[in-house]
């Protein structure tokens, strides 16, 4: 179709190989046969809400949530004013004594008593799974801190409307009252969601235990969230943030595989835009796949092939593998089956569908680069009807012309599959997830603070084109988290890291903005103190580094040297 669309929608709409439970076709509805995409777009689009477009939900910064036919597809992609039309991903939460972890993050009870800062006048909004408001860890002065809430996955009444047209947003006038009356809204799981916002904010484990606090309870789909539903949640909050006037701490505890690494994708590019547009900070965790086979990368040259072995075992239903190269760069793909029996070979601008190899399908492309990406990225998709076929499939690259040769190749994380997938050849570094990546989120790692060591869950920098990430890291092992009002846990993971800096974050804007010490302390001012106020990691000498960036998160070291 061309370099406006993203090559998986592309090669989806080519394939006549659909699954209802297939990752590929998620956001498509094959009774209607239409689709639930992403666009960025520029100028005034109306014209072709209810003609070339079913409907449309405006975001911030010019980007949309379009319903649109399949037909239509190419006749949008030819309209001047469409940026890129891209689909949704999977993304999966990263989460496999809080007073001890705070004590190491620099906020002692002399901290308190110096400072006196608990988040009062601040919002932490947090994109997760859900919350009780009942429970005490979000109750203060005999009331509720959680001010809205919005349940994306409550059936959309119109006599409670959103400009969004998904579930049900309650204000802080509803939420009082269900809190008096005993009542929540939302599903019952949450465990995730609740452990996240009492590490960020909860009275008694939490770091900033009086801001107010926005849960966004994202759709669900196949158990998992979406990019949509995360964009939605994202463009609600600021939102929010602007019209109340209040700062805004985003707190983002999730992540995925698709996409460059380098700050490129369309959800890292829309939170890089929106972090412009009010006093906001957004944090976001590197995610759990330091240790987890999902990133690899080489060097190819003109001479001898690479080969990426991939390992699939306990019944898969499907995954895609992305290659990420220098456009400059020609090579051939093949792919061999478990017994090396050749079932795909994709050369360059080629698209491939209805491969087989017993039961298994695999299909592919290789498009040019998008309009915010220099890279070019070649996307395999196998899948079958039961099982993919058990065993090391080789990705084989041929090269026929290279001139810089680097090549990056990611597998996706749990949000995808059911049993494992992973490369026999893995290389660790780079194996953050998106959006992590973005330019502008402060990314943030797991260290164990028990140890003073690093973690091997912890998902490890840098980007691809060798940009810093993560920012900082944050206690991630052995957290203290609330399950339930009155019932705590120990949990792992940069989910848990991510708050703890969330929570950081509006303990600074609360000293600068809300106190009138410093009216810029949010964005990139804010990332700038937490870096400058960092610590020392164990036996980590050179900073910044893969592991945890510019070092170990330390409220008081932030405000050392700029307080009064």
């Amino acid at each position: 179709m061309g370099e406006k669309i993203n090559p998986e929608l592309e090669l989806a709409i080519d394939s006549s190989e659909y699954s209802r439970d297939n990752s590929l076709y998620l956001g498509y509805d094959a009774e209607k046969d239409t689709w639930l995409l992403i666009l960025r777009y520029t100028g005034d689009i109306e014209d072709l809400n209810g003609k070339v477009i079913n409907n449309c939900v405006y975001l911030l910064g010019g980007f949309a949530v379009i319903n649109i036919d399949t037909a239509n597809i190419s006749i949008l992609q030819s309209d001047p004013r469409v940026l890129y039309i891209d689909k949704a991903n999977y993304y999966s939460y990263g989460i496999t004594g809080n007073y001890y972890e705070k004590y190491l993050s620099c906020m002692s009870g002399s901290f308190d008593e110096r400072y006196g800062l608990t988040g009062e006048g601040v919002c932490i909004g947090i994109i997760d799974s859900g919350l009780d408001i009942r429970n005490t860890e979000f109750a203060g002065d005999g009331n509720t801190r959680v001010v809205s809430y919005w349940d994306q996955n409550m059936s959309y009444d119109m006599e409670y409307p959103n400009r969004y047209g998904v579930g049900r947003i309650y204000d802080r006038a509803e939420l009082s009252r269900m809190y008096r009356d005993g009542m929540s809204p939302g599903t019952s799981d949450n465990d995730h969601g609740t452990a996240v916002a009492s590490v960020a904010a909860g009275s008694e484990t939490g770091v900033a235990v009086q801001s107010d606090i926005i849960m966004v309870e994202q759709r669900k789909n196949r158990n998992y969230p979406d990019t949509i539903s995360i964009m939605m949640g994202v463009d609600m909050l600021v939102r929010y943030g602007m019209e109340n006037q209040i700062p805004m701490v985003i707190n983002l505890s999730y992540g995925n595989n698709y996409g460059a690494h380098d700050g490129s994708g369309l959800l890292e590019i829309f939170i890089d835009t929106l972090s412009q547009m009010a006093k906001v900070s957004f944090v976001t965790g590197t995610g759990n796949d330091g240790d987890r086979s999902l990133h690899t990368n080489g060097l190819l040259g003109n001479v001898s092939y690479a080969d990426l072995n991939v390992t699939v075992i306990g019944g898969i239903g499907n995954f895609g593998l992305q290659i990420w190269k220098s456009y400059i760069d020609i090579f051939d793909v093949l792919v061999y089956s478990p017994s090396y029996e050749l079932v795909t070979y994709l050369s360059e601008g080629q698209t491939v569908t209805g491969m087989r190899y017993g039961e298994t399908v695999i299909q592919g492309i290789s498009q040019t680069p998008s309009p915010y990406n220099a890279k070019q990225l070649i996307y395999i998709f196998f899948q079958s009807d039961s099982y993919i076929q058990e065993g090391v499939w080789k990705v084989r690259l041929i090269p026929k012309s290279i001139a810089n040769g680097v090549f990056n190749a990611y597998l996706p994380g749990e949000s995808y599959v059911t049993g494992q997938v992973y490369f026999e050849n893995a290389v660790p570094f780079g194996s953050l997830t998106i959006p992590s990546t973005s330019k502008s989120a402060i990314s943030v790692a797991s260290y164990d603070q028990n140890t003073g060591g690093i973690t091997g869950f912890s998902g490890r920098g840098f980007t691809t084109d060798n940009g810093i990430k993560p920012d900082i890291a944050a206690p991630g092992v052995g957290i203290t988290v609330s399950v339930g009002d009155g019932v705590y846990a120990m949990a792992d993971g940069t989910s848990l890291s991510t708050a703890f800096v969330s929570g950081g974050a509006a303990l600074l804007m609360e000293w600068g903005i809300v106190m009138g010490n410093d009216p810029f302390m949010y964005g990139e001012r804010l990332k700038a103190q937490l870096i400058r106020g960092a610590g020392k990691l164990g036996n980590q000498a050179v900073y910044p580094n893969r592991y945890v960036g510019w070092g170990t998160f330390c409220v008081e070291g932030s405000l050392q040297g700029i307080s009064r």
